[in-house]
């Protein structure tokens, strides 16, 4: 439980010691992290650190209010460990999977629901991240959340997926394994969208026109 911390004061306490464990773990400097989101007037140095020590803290007080406000409960599995960042190490077939689920709550209704944070400006299409995470839970404790959510920090709203229930086991068990023989055999296929933008890789991918994709990038050499 927190000592009576305020919003502003668990804020800041939250983002100062993230920003130091991002640094302790990759041995980075937080001034050559690369900078989300858009220059605008209003924004000319784009999402950086002061963007997000004023956002984010307006972003987590609008998620504390709804909260409170649905009810809902945070979920205590079998094995006493609560619904907050749940790792999972699930064997998917001959794959294992690293997972966190980044909350599991109960609502009001007895029912089990999947939730993942999300603070961009969208969402995913499909509900398979969600999928895989009811697999893990089920895996590992036999039961299965039957809803799933994505929050959009953003907007301050729960997005419902629809097709949860659709990410079976034996689903996620072949799409793993296909992952892998990919994987295995360097079979690495471009899937264009709007992610490519901010992918870490995209000045290898000769399909972004990646100015090292003659170097790494097979499909250089077609043309």
């Amino acid at each position: 439980m927190v000592r009576s911390m305020n919003l502003n004061e668990l804020w800041e306490q939250s983002f100062l010691e993230s920003i130091a464990d991002i640094e302790r773990r990759t041995g980075t400097n937080p001034q050559d992290w690369r900078v989300g989101g858009r220059a605008t007037k209003v924004n000319p140095d784009k999402e950086n650190k002061v963007w997000w020590d004023v956002n984010g803290r307006e972003m987590l007080a609008n998620f504390v209010e709804m909260w409170r406000n649905l009810g809902w409960k945070i979920w205590t599995a079998p094995d006493g460990n609560h619904g907050v960042e749940m790792e999972f190490n699930v064997m998917f077939g001959d794959v294992l999977i690293k997972g966190f689920a980044d909350l599991v709550a109960v609502l009001p209704t007895g029912e089990l629901a999947v939730i993942d944070f999300k603070t961009g400006s969208s969402t995913p299409e499909t509900g398979m991240q969600l999928g895989m995470y009811a697999c893990c839970i089920e895996s590992i404790f036999g039961v299965r959340p039957t809803r799933g959510f994505f929050y959009s920090a953003r907007d301050a709203q729960f997005i419902e997926v629809n097709d949860i229930d659709r990410w079976t086991m034996p689903l996620m068990t072949e799409m793993f394994r296909q992952f892998n023989i990919a994987l295995e055999n360097r079979i690495f296929l471009p899937n264009v969208g709007m992610s490519c933008r901010t992918c870490g890789v995209k000045d290898y991918c000769y399909a972004m026109g990646g100015q090292l994709s003659q170097i790494y990038d097979s499909l250089s050499t077609l043309n």
